[in-house]
């Protein structure tokens, strides 16, 4: 609705006492993104659901990343060629945008270490649903 303010997503606590190996794998998914959600989906660790969440939304998170700045970069390198310029202009944004994101990615490494089951919009959700199964 037009007057309505949207929630902010509200970190849920993860279920059970989680070990601080837990907490500290969970955080790692999110700062090494590939390798440690990789490892905690093929071994032993895929049975302590709350790793494989974090496991599975670093990863998801990750693939969008990835899928965003390739289009980035390719908007920026055609805008180059047809404007002779425009698209140097708008890749300076590639920088402050790359510090946002990893201070977000920290952040969410933050909640995973308190032992918060943190759902990042449009991606926890389906992050969740991988983990359930």
């Amino acid at each position: 609705m037009a007057g309505e303010k949207m929630a902010a997503p509200t970190p849920a606590p993860a279920a059970g006492g989680l070990s601080e190996e837990s907490k500290l794998f969970g955080a790692l998914c999110y700062i090494i993104g590939i390798i440690v959600p990789l490892f905690v989906l093929f071994t032993e660790k895929k049975k302590d659901k709350f790793l494989l969440f974090h496991a599975w939304q670093s990863l998801i998170l990750t693939a969008v990343l990835i899928v965003f700045f390739i289009g980035f970069s390719v908007v920026t390198a055609a805008l180059t060629f047809v404007t002779m310029g425009l698209g140097s202009l708008l890749s300076c944004l590639a920088f402050p945008l790359m510090i946002v994101i990893g201070i977000y990615v920290l952040f969410v490494a933050y909640k995973a270490y308190q032992g918060l089951k943190y759902k990042i919009p449009a991606i926890g959700d389906y992050a969740e649903k991988q983990a359930m199964k």
